[in-house]
């Protein structure tokens, strides 16, 4: 069995994954003081921000793994996971009158991450490749922002109502890039008669500019 090699962008991904118990921690210790909550946001903003770089050093320096791409979608989904979970328990937008939206914002991002999950494991089996989807990166990235600001919300309604509109844009912007997303690789429900997934003739340029595209652009996964 060969050695695992731990690239930069990998230990910065792991980095992330160690940074999701000190920002429960933090949260847990809000009941003590309500400063704390800076604290949690201010961490969970650097955890967001170790998405950006190590993302970026990957595709920059052509330092793409197996490790990286399997731990990096990981680290993504459990922090924004437990960023939901936060805004949900916290109960933020009481303060202002909508006490559902946490909740209702929150089942939408996770259930695109279940449909787009399950959509790639079909793919999978058909030997079907996805690249990556640019309005997914968006999509994260405006999640990340409004749940990072929503951790300093207890600090000022205004930064609440802010928090608020960015988790409206963040819900909006997963409903339409899920839709485009399965939209554009609709391919992979098709079936021929041996029940092979074949690319339509009008699909066949953008299923082969998908598939070219595919090594590039999947270099977010590290």
């Amino acid at each position: 069995m060969g050695k695992i090699h731990i690239n930069l962008p990998t230990k910065i991904t792991i980095a992330r994954l160690a940074l999701i118990p000190l920002i429960i921690a933090a949260y847990c210790l809000q009941s003590l003081a309500g400063w704390v909550c800076a604290v949690t946001g201010a961490l969970f903003c650097i955890a967001g921000w170790t998405d950006f770089f190590d993302g970026y050093i990957a595709r920059k320096y052509n330092m793409v793994t197996d490790l990286g791409k399997f731990l990096d979608p990981i680290a993504d989904k459990i922090l924004v996971i437990v960023g939901l979970a936060f805004v949900v328990d916290g109960d933020y937008f009481q303060v202002i009158g909508v006490p559902y939206v946490a909740v209702i914002c929150s089942i939408i991002i996770v259930a695109r991450e279940f449909i787009i999950g399950l959509l790639r494991q079909i793919a999978a089996l058909k030997s079907y490749v996805i690249a990556a989807d640019k309005m997914g990166k968006l999509k994260t990235i405006a999640t990340l922002s409004a749940l990072t600001t929503l951790l300093f919300s207890p600090l000022h309604v205004v930064i609440t109502w802010l928090g608020f509109a960015e988790l409206i844009i963040a819900t909006l912007l997963t409903v339409v890039s899920g839709a485009h997303y399965i939209y554009k690789n609709r391919g992979v429900f098709a079936q021929d008669e041996g029940g092979s997934a074949p690319v339509k003739e009008e699909d066949k340029e953008e299923y082969d500019g998908n598939n070219a595209g595919a090594l590039s652009e999947n270099k977010e996964g590290k």
